[in-house]
């Protein structure tokens, strides 16, 4: 009989999992962490898929873009710079030289 109880409880676990279609594979423990979930990135980007007809991203997965997205930020942020410098440095460059003259 605690047997058949504790499987019995073990079903009704199963049942209180929440889910959402814009987070594939994931079970939430509360609405809070639904709710939580409502407001993430991750599920403001499936729901652009989901507009456009895309399939919706693992968490794995959309981590992995998110990732790639902000290095490649970086990246050109970094490369802005320097490429701002290299101009500040060009144009002290033709003043020292105006001076000189």
């Amino acid at each position: 009989a605690a047997a058949a109880a504790a499987a019995a409880s073990a079903v009704v676990v199963e049942e209180l999992k929440l889910t959402s279609t814009t987070a594939p594979g994931k079970y939430f423990a509360s609405r809070s962490d639904l709710a939580t979930h409502y407001k993430s990135d991750w599920h403001k980007y499936n729901l652009k898929r989901r507009e456009a007809a895309l399939p919706m991203l693992k968490e794995e997965d959309f981590a992995a873009r998110l990732e790639a997205a902000l290095s490649l930020r970086r990246e050109r942020e970094e490369e802005s710079k320097r490429s701002k410098m290299d101009h500040i440095k060009q144009q002290k460059k033709k003043q020292h030289i105006q001076k000189k003259k």
